[in-house]
């Protein structure tokens, strides 16, 4: 396979000038793995999917980035990182709303921290501090709720009783 082709490659040319292209061919494999063309044609809900090839693909175009930044493939790399990156916070975001909506608000609570941990700056965030606050408030940890609220207002505004109110129920 060409994932194969391109992970022999690197391990027996590790200086090679072209590694690169190894890397970002590598990433590309398992980007093209992620979501296929009838999934966007039928709209299927991509953030139920378990996200390992969208992971495998992430690592590899960081690769490309941050050891070859002036390559020809760093900017499209960087490009797929950010759509793989949103992809994978959806995915976090949907497993939290899956604990929350059991009732299973320690968990809720701790899959929407690890998305805003891992995946700074992606549109579900705003989502998971949503979960976050819900699921302390139900907990009846009051600090906590505060500070997540805090941060709410901070990045999102001062409506958080709106937030509050689009929790998952």
């Amino acid at each position: 396979s060409a994932t194969d082709a391109a992970e022999t490659f690197i391990r027996e040319n590790p200086t090679h000038p072209r590694v690169d292209y190894a890397y970002y061919i590598e990433g590309l494999v398992d980007f093209e793995r992620t979501p296929n063309l009838i999934e966007h044609l039928f709209r299927a809900d991509l953030t139920q999917r378990p996200p390992s090839t969208a992971r495998k693909a992430f690592a590899a175009f960081r690769k490309v980035v941050e050891q070859y930044p002036k390559s020809e493939y760093a900017h499209d790399s960087l490009q797929r990182m950010v759509y793989l990156r949103n992809r994978l916070a959806s995915y976090e975001v949907h497993v939290a709303r899956y604990y929350f909506k059991r009732g299973a608000y320690v968990a809720a609570a701790q899959r929407a921290k690890g998305a805003i941990e891992q995946y700074d700056g992606a549109p579900a965030v705003r989502e998971a501090l949503e979960i976050m606050i819900e699921s302390y408030d139900r907990l009846n940890l009051q600090p906590l709720a505060a500070e997540a609220r805090q941060v709410y207002e901070l990045n999102y505004g001062a409506d958080v009783r709106r937030a509050t109110a689009r929790a998952p129920r």
